[in-house]
């Protein structure tokens, strides 16, 4: 094997180029930890995959609906024993102007179902604004097939929409034995055209084991929407 000769005077700057360096010579073990600085780093290069875990949250899964409608968004298998809290969020219209909207549990994994035993419990709680006054809002139920988000939807295309943010206590009921759901609420309501705005709490009676879950309507379609989950890294 030849040997290639260091000359006294050390290599220069820019001795070594591309030609000298045979495809894949220099290894991971090569790099000295926290060398690479963000200089040499090229756009695009670092892709969501390896960036996952980055942070506390960590995304898991996202559905949609564009100009489209259908029942429900639901987003199966994203709840297991990896996390023991999530943050929801999203936003979708309705076709159906009054429609409320429906969260629901899902059981069974990967080919889940609707959890819509009646021990759902929820409120939700607020204020609002029209051109016919202001003042507080509240809602709830003790003995529900669903928790909800918003309640008396206004249907006007892509115009109006129920957009939420919510902190989901395991529902995978790795820890505890009954998930919570808090989180917040806007959403224009078909009567008077209110402007309402709310805090919201959900949870069940029962054991719910959810494997994930579904925004659903009452009444109509949804037909344009985003929801995305993520679980949070605790430790």
């Amino acid at each position: 094997m030849s040997k290639t000769t260091i000359p006294t005077g050390g290599i220069t700057a820019d001795a070594i180029n591309g030609t000298l360096l045979a495809d894949d010579a220099i290894n991971s073990e090569h790099y000295t930890d926290g060398s690479i600085d963000t200089a040499h780093i090229g756009d695009s290069q670092v892709t969501a995959a390896k960036a996952t875990g980055v942070g506390n949250f960590v995304k898991i899964g996202t559905v949609a609906t564009d100009n489209s409608n259908v029942s429900a968004l639901t987003i199966d298998n994203c709840f297991s024993s990896t996390y023991d809290l999530y943050r929801i969020v999203g936003y979708h219209s309705v076709t159906s102007g009054g429609a409320h909207n429906y969260f629901r549990w899902r059981t069974g994994g990967g080919s889940g179902s609707s959890y819509t035993t009646g021990d759902y419990q929820w409120i939700t709680h607020g204020k609002f604004n029209s051109s016919a006054g202001s003042g507080d809002y509240f809602n709830g139920n003790n003995s529900s097939d669903h928790g909800r988000v918003a309640s008396d939807i206004r249907s006007d295309s892509d115009s109006v929409l129920v957009t939420f943010d919510l902190l989901v206590s395991d529902p995978n009921t790795n820890v505890v034995g009954r998930a919570n759901v808090t989180g917040v609420s806007c959403v224009r309501q078909n009567t008077n055209s209110r402007w309402v705005t709310h805090h919201l709490g959900i949870t069940n009676g029962a054991n719910v084991n959810a494997t994930g879950f579904e925004m659903a309507v009452s009444t109509g379609n949804i037909n344009y929407g985003r929801v995305t989950v993520y679980g949070l890294v605790q430790a």
